[in-house]
Formats: C-alpha cells, sequence, structure tokens
C-alpha cells in the first residue's frame, strides 16, 4: 500500500489492520400532523484507518524515519494518493491524525516496539465530486 510517497511494506512498516467508514447524508423535514419526510442529500464522509506494528531496532529504524514523514504531511496538510498493493487507486486522502505508541525502550532509550494509527479522511475538492469511490476490501 502506498500513500503519496509513503509505502507501507515488510519489513519496514507494514499497514496490518485497515478499517474503513463511508456515511450519507439525510435530513429529515418536519411535517404538521405526519411523520417527518427523509431527503437524502447525497454522499458524506469517508475515512479509513490503518493501524500497524512495526520493529525498528531489528529494522535499522527505517520504520522511524517514514513515521517522521507521515507526521510532517499530517501537519502539513497536503491530499495524498492512496494507492494499494494490487495497483488500484482510490483518490487523494488527507491524514487527519497519527498516534503511535513506543515501548520495550532499550538502554540508549532507543523503542523496539512501535505501535502506529492513522486516521485519513477522503480529500473531495470545492466543487465536489461523483461521490464514487472503490472499495478497500
Amino acid at each position: 500500500m502506498a500513500l503519496g510517497p509513503f509505502r507501507f511494506r515488510i519489513p519496514t512498516y507494514s499497514v496490518e489492520q485497515i478499517s474503513r467508514k463511508v456515511s450519507s447524508r439525510v435530513a429529515s423535514q418536519e411535517i404538521i400532523g405526519a411523520r417527518p419526510t427523509t431527503h437524502l442529500l447525497g454522499p458524506g464522509e469517508e475515512t479509513v484507518k490503518f493501524s500497524s506494528t512495526f520493529y525498528p531496532f531489528h529494522l535499522n529504524g527505517g520504520g522511524l524515519q517514514q513515521l517522521e514523514g507521515i507526521r510532517g504531511s499530517c501537519l502539513d496538510q497536503v491530499p495524498l494518493m492512496l494507492i494499494s498493493v494490487a495497483g488500484l487507486v482510490y483518490g487523494r486522502w488527507i491524514i487527519l491524525d497519527v498516534s503511535d505508541e513506543r515501548t520495550q525502550i532499550s538502554r540508549s532509550g532507543y523503542p523496539q516496539m512501535v505501535t502506529v494509527d492513522m486516521n485519513l479522511k477522503r480529500y473531495v475538492p470545492r466543487g465536489g465530486g461523483s461521490g464514487f469511490s472503490i472499495g478497500l476490501f
């Protein structure tokens, strides 16, 4: 899997779990003496969550460098292309947040295990889009 310049692959930093959430926009109109009518407003937001664990002590620190780059892209708020291992293009996404937990710290202060969660949101430029998306699963 690739997100912009970042590659998620074994052995440096692989994605172990992907969760996807899509929503639709629906509003109700109150009617006197009747049930509210339902108005279908179109597609809502789409989000993806990646979870992974990597072991930088055993991988010469490769995953830690990528993690710092991902944090920088999150702060820059630049839309990045999301592409599957099979080459399917899922469009542009914004990194909403990145959190990590570093454990099993060595005597030199180097983490031996890092667990990361990253949340993405589909980027839709002004003017919208067709709402069409290809499934991640």
